[in-house]
């Protein structure tokens, strides 16, 4: 993807994002916000078998789709939950319903863009990086993440990724098909085949991929946002 696409593509994401958070509650009914993924709530059950205070990073966190949840599982134990994304918007929103939830306590939102988000070697025992890293600029930025999510992460823990891949686009009204303005957009084949490499020497311990459809107002027409939802864990043995 060239630069000017790029740059086009962040500015309409961030701008759909921005005024979404804006305009919905956390946890408000008929929203993408309603609930956590069940994936990333099971994986932490699995993991709090074994280990009951976490190092917790929720990678574009949002308003706390996820990391209120977590940081409400583990209140009462010396855990410490971080969440980070690149608007503002998310980043206020975390801090205000992390209060009103009463979770601030462990509760720490940081403002950084994912791709350059650094990341102490063996800091975490449990990496979220839902929907977020089809938004690095290309291929090689996003395995240069994982790598650094890897290196972060401590014997034991988990990773949960979600990713919208082979993503299409079209105006509601009219039905006209429109160049998606997503940073990175991978076949689904392509992405699974790149993680399955990336997460060689870890265990596979939930792979699928649904076709997910959500209506969209990122554009002057309304659009339907079409993906294959990728959904990954892993455990570092």
């Amino acid at each position: 993807m060239r630069e000017e696409q790029f740059e086009a593509a962040r500015q309409a994401e961030a701008g759909y994002h921005s005024n979404f958070y804006k305009n919905n509650e956390l946890f408000e009914e008929g929203t993408w916000m309603s609930r956590p993924m069940p994936m990333v709530m099971e994986m932490l059950e699995r993991l709090l078998v074994h280990k009951q205070q976490l190092r917790v990073l929720d990678l574009g966190c949002g308003a706390g789709r996820h990391t209120i949840p977590i940081a409400q599982r583990l209140s009462d134990t010396n855990s410490e939950v971080i969440g980070v994304d690149l608007l503002d918007e998310a980043v206020d929103g975390l801090r205000k319903y992390a209060k009103q939830y009463e979770v601030d306590h462990i509760v720490q939102a940081e403002k950084a863009d994912v791709e350059h988000y650094r990341i102490q070697p063996n800091a975490f025992d449990f990496i979220a990086a839902c929907s977020c890293l089809e938004h690095t600029s290309s291929k090689e930025a996003f395995l240069e993440t994982v790598e650094r999510l890897k290196e972060g992460t401590r014997l034991g823990g988990i990773h949960c990724i979600t990713m919208s891949t082979s993503v299409e686009e079209k105006e509601i009204q009219t039905g006209r098909q429109i160049e998606p303005l997503i940073e990175l957009n991978l076949p689904t084949s392509e992405v699974i085949a790149l993680l399955e490499h990336a997460y060689e020497d870890w265990n596979i311990l939930f792979q699928e991929h649904v076709t997910q459809t959500i209506q969209e107002e990122k554009y002057d027409e309304p659009t339907e946002f079409r993906c294959e939802l990728l959904r990954f864990a892993v455990q570092k043995d």
